[in-house]
């Protein structure tokens, strides 16, 4: 049990902020009236409730404590390890061995979250590797389907997996649905006050800036991918900084603006440049060199 009013006073906090009744806080895992006096001070809280709760809200556990270490298994830590490292290097037939495996093993689940975690995946090597776009996509939105937040609050994990599922959906040229999609995260992203991993801001806005070139929205690319570029700055990363400026420079190009194209052109070469991606710096250098031949051009007229 833990006797902390403060416990009680940040769940009530969090609960207003999100707009949730205490009624839906509390739905399936304990009375309301348990969470009145909780957040009045005058109960202790269980660590099975809270961690529920916690859920519910769309926090970790540690929200709520000082210097406090959320318990986890170690096999499902380097599972879960494991899983992310073969994302990020786009090994997806060894991530779809893993998920496979796991996903009959019954001990993950019975773990909702871990659950979560493997049909997002599951989501994910379906599609890159059948190209089975419905087939990802039921799966992704049965891994949001085991969220225990509500439809007031999205937790860090949930605007992940939304993110993959809009990324899916402008891929295959679902733009209507990978706008509503998009326009749910950016909402979520600017009401989540407990969003860990800043990476998740830029590229929601990168991609999201993709997505608004090919439906033709100039000035919007322009400035979601602005948003996307004041996010690494505030957290002095280089992350996607040289593909956002790039971005901008494209929205610019497309509007006549020749002269801001052309110098946001030069800031994503120069990122390029820090990130030594030799292909996208000779790619910039391309736009660059583009915008000067059609400037020669408009003089010559």
């Amino acid at each position: 049990m833990f006797l902390m009013t403060s416990i009680g006073e940040k769940i009530k906090d969090l609960r207003e902020y999100y707009g949730i009744s205490q009624k839906a806080l509390c739905d399936g895992i304990c009375s309301q009236a348990y969470i009145s006096r909780l957040e009045k001070g005058e109960i202790n809280v269980s660590a099975d409730i809270l961690f529920l709760l916690s859920k519910r809200l769309g926090v970790e556990v540690n929200f709520f404590f000082n210097n406090y270490q959320s318990p986890s298994s170690d096999y499902l830590s380097i599972t879960m390890n494991e899983i992310n490292e073969a994302t990020r290097n786009r090994n997806y037939r060894h991530l779809e061995e893993i998920v496979s495996l796991e996903l009959k093993n019954p001990s993950t689940n019975e773990n909702t979250e871990i659950k979560q975690f493997l049909l997002w995946h599951k989501g994910i090597c379906v599609y890159h590797l059948n190209n089975e776009v419905g087939t990802a996509i039921k799966y992704i939105d049965q891994a949001l389907a085991y969220s225990l937040t509500t439809n007031r609050n999205y937790s860090e994990r949930e605007i992940e997996i939304l993110l993959s599922k809009a990324i899916i959906l402008f891929d295959s040229k679902n733009y209507k649905l990978s706008q509503e999609t998009f326009e749910m995260i950016t909402y979520n992203l600017k009401n989540n006050i407990y969003l860990v991993n800043p990476r998740i801001h830029i590229r929601a806005y990168y991609n999201y800036s993709r997505l608004l070139y090919e439906m033709g929205k100039y000035h919007e690319v322009i400035e979601a991918s602005m948003k996307g570029i004041q996010q690494a700055k505030n957290y002095e990363l280089l992350y996607l900084m040289g593909d956002l400026y790039f971005q901008v420079g494209r929205g610019y190009e497309k509007l006549c603006q020749f002269e801001k194209a052309y110098s946001n052109f030069e800031k994503s070469k120069n990122c390029f440049e820090l990130n030594n991606e030799e292909e996208l710096v000779e790619l910039a250098q391309e736009r660059i060199e583009e915008l000067v031949d059609k400037s020669k051009s408009k003089l010559r007229l």
